[in-house]
């Protein structure tokens, strides 16, 4: 499922099909270094890692890490995106590219794809990046999108200090603002091109239900969901509940 598109580039959901890149991405001299070495040496391995580490983030939080693709080719060239971290007060905006495609500033257009996606699409206020402190060339991407570089840090996501970015909207919006710009996220992501991101407008307890009810969890499954759900675009069932995510709307029992 296409996320977003760039210049040159498109984002989309990874797939068990994507399983030989990510293996080869993942025992990356550069991604063991400056990230971690998270074990997986075969292509079965890697599709488990898809599923669990990348695809059920899609589900659970309406963003996750995406697979870049160039569009001149079609070649799948890296990954990026942006997660919630366990330890981490904001969203985490990362990227990570093979060797072979360093030095054409692929990694910072997805970087700016996802950070613009992130406030447009996601409605965030609030986001982080965080790097390894000698990885510069990381650290570079993420002020040329508009972080700022708050230092070394010891984080609770992170066994060892990170060198950490962020950024914060200056505009503080109302309750009632921010609930009507979710509602327009809400629609927008009903009717098709921000489709991925629905999951972000729904409480985690609507998310629980969704995913109790179902045994598929493609593109096709969201697609469903999104039929299903249109009718209430309008109708003002939906409750608007504030988490520590920031408002979220809240699908009736019989609809989830």
């Amino acid at each position: 499922m296409e996320v977003l598109r760039t210049a040159r580039l498109r984002l989309r959901w990874f797939g068990p099909a994507d399983a030989p890149f990510v293996r080869g991405l993942l025992n990356e001299p550069a991604w063991i270094e400056n990230i971690y070495d998270a074990q997986v040496r075969t292509d079965e391995q890697a599709a488990v890692w898809i599923r669990e580490r990348l695809e059920a983030r899609y589900w659970l939080l309406g963003y996750g890490f995406w697979a870049v693709e160039r569009l001149e080719d079609g070649e799948l060239i890296g990954l990026a995106g942006v997660i919630k971290r366990d330890g981490l007060p904001h969203p985490d905006i990362g990227y990570g590219f093979p060797a072979r495609f360093w030095g054409h500033g692929y990694a910072r257009e997805a970087a700016a794809g996802t950070f613009d996606y992130c406030r447009q699409v996601l409605g965030q206020r609030d986001l982080m990046g965080t790097t390894a402190p000698e990885n510069h060339a990381s650290g570079r991407v993420l002020l040329a999108i508009g972080m700022t570089d708050e230092g070394v840090r010891q984080t609770e996501a992170h066994d060892t200090p990170s060198q950490v970015y962020s950024w914060h909207d200056p505009v503080r919006r109302s309750d009632a603002e921010e609930i009507a710009a979710l509602r327009f996220r809400w629609r927008a992501a009903l009717q098709g091109p921000a489709r991925p991101a629905l999951p972000a407008c729904l409480t985690p307890e609507t998310i629980e239900r969704v995913m109790a009810s179902r045994t598929d969890m493609t593109p096709a499954a969201l697609d469903h969901l999104a039929a299903r759900w249109a009718p209430l675009a309008e109708d003002g069932s939906l409750r608007a509940v504030r988490t520590p995510a920031g408002w979220r709307l809240d699908v009736p029992t019989d609809r989830a």
